[in-house]
């Protein structure tokens, strides 16, 4: 009963602040369809996706390009591009029978973001932590849905909170915060989400990956103390049996690309068909001046792997391979200068609000850790009734933390950062909440030691 109270309060919640910004900039991506006749998107790859769906219509295939009669794999033109947004169009394709326009990606990033949004603030009902759901529901809508646009990057928002939807219930459930059947059903939606994400953006695929592990592995340490030995060990299992499927939804890039090989005839495509890493990490030590002489330029990364071998492939495997040579050399030969740089690039994300007005994010963060330290050092999350505020937190602070080391590794630019809004968010809600419960606590307790004495 009370399960369904809540579902009813964020139904009716949802319903009310949620539609109308939705609604707007979602017809408001009918702007874009002036580009479609006289001048492609500004993104490259975005392009390439809505080509793709040509090939879709003409001979059923996913990830592909028709050129000349000849299918090619869709990595050979979108260069070091996820998968997700060309697979999800080549669906819509495939659906409708349309071809799809740069308005319908501007529509997929703003049905994305509103799907992130519902679904986190969901799940945030569903394990009471109203003050957070409430942020959400109220705040969120400008940050999620007050702007879109036709390349990936107007998606994370949505697809990072997707991303936070399997360690939550993980964390929830060893916390005994959902029952059985809510906690199957979360697990199972989180590691769905977990493949789309991976598919979308494979950098915030790799942060849910990491914090569902480590939830996981939470989750058995509390499983295997004070539990009898089978019981535990039942368990564990269980736990290892959610960690192999976590795994095969990180995998879900790969496994798309590999039914599409098996399903048609193409050749073999020469370059990676997902973002890769190594690239990035060894352009990202160039973001600032440095003693390696590197520059954040993709043309350096290219021609710097051309001199040592010279007929390489850009963005194939062995250039990927050489690329982690390269980062692991630089790190090598002077570590002191690659931490250097990466306390430059921290303090340029650390000193900028995220969210307008507001104080930097640096403050942010140091006001969630605190309150973060002090509840839980103290015991007050159980003191105060509010267990599910220091899940939402852990979470929280987790993605936050992997935002900062993937501007300090990577780019720090603002649109990169912008997306751990969603978590910003579900933290101001937390320690509002929170007060809220320690003050109601305190009052309860004095009034109630006042009518004893």
């Amino acid at each position: 009963m009370a399960a369904a109270a809540r579902g009813l309060i964020f139904i009716v919640c949802a319903a009310l602040l949620v539609p109308g910004l939705f609604g707007k900039t979602f017809s408001e991506a009918e702007r874009y369809s002036y580009l479609a006749d006289i001048m492609p998107g500004d993104w490259a790859a975005t392009n390439v996706w809505l080509y793709s769906t040509d090939c879709t219509l003409a001979r059923g295939t996913w990830l592909a390009l028709c050129e000349d009669g000849k299918l090619v794999p869709i990595s050979e033109r979108a260069l070091a591009d996820d998968p997700g947004h060309a697979l999800l169009l080549n669906g819509w394709s495939a659906a409708t029978g349309r071809r799809a326009t740069l308005p319908d990606v501007a529509r997929l990033n703003t049905l994305l973001n509103t799907l992130g949004l519902v679904t986190l603030a969901g799940l945030l009902v569903a394990l009471r932590v109203w003050g957070a759901a409430a942020a959400l529901l109220v705040l969120g809508p400008a940050e999620y849905l007050f702007w879109m646009g036709t390349s990936p990057h107007w998606s994370y928002i949505g697809v990072v909170s997707l991303a936070a939807v399997l360690p939550l219930a993980l964390l929830a459930r060893a916390e005994g915060l959902l029952g059985r059947r809510a906690s199957v059903a979360w697990i199972g939606a989180g590691l769905v989400f977990l493949a789309g994400v991976a598919l979308v953006r494979e950098s915030i695929g790799i942060m849910g990956l990491l914090i569902s592990l480590a939830a996981l592995f939470w989750s058995g340490v509390r499983g295997w103390s004070g539990v009898k030995a089978p019981r535990s060990l039942a368990k564990i299992a269980g736990l290892l049996v959610v960690a192999s499927l976590s795994f095969m939804a990180f995998a879900a890039p790969r496994l798309a690309v590999a039914a599409r090989d098996a399903s048609f005839d193409m050749a073999a495509a020469e370059r990676l068909e997902r973002h890769g890493l190594s690239h990035t990490l060894n352009l990202g030590l160039g973001f600032v001046e440095n003693k390696f002489g590197l520059i954040y330029d993709d043309d350096f990364g290219y021609e710097s792997a051309r001199k040592i071998v010279p007929d390489i492939v850009p963005l194939s495997p062995e250039y990927f391979r050489l690329m982690w040579k390269l980062y692991f050399g630089y790190i090598a030969q002077d570590p002191l200068e690659v931490a250097r740089i990466y306390a430059v690039k921290a303090g340029l994300m650390l000193e900028r609000p995220t969210i307008y007005p507001g104080p930097p994010l640096g403050i942010v963060i140091a006001v969630a850790v605190l309150h973060f330290l002090v509840l839980t050092a103290f015991g007050w999350w159980r003191r105060i009734g509010f267990s599910q505020g220091l899940v939402a937190s852990a979470v929280s602070l987790a993605f936050l933390g992997l935002f900062i080391a993937q501007g300090m590794v990577a780019l720090p630019s603002h649109m990169y950062v912008v997306p751990a809004n969603a978590f910003v968010l579900v933290l101001a809600g937390v320690i509002t909440e929170s007060i809220l419960r320690a003050l109601l606590s305190c009052s309860s307790l004095v009034l109630n030691r006042g009518m004893r004495s």
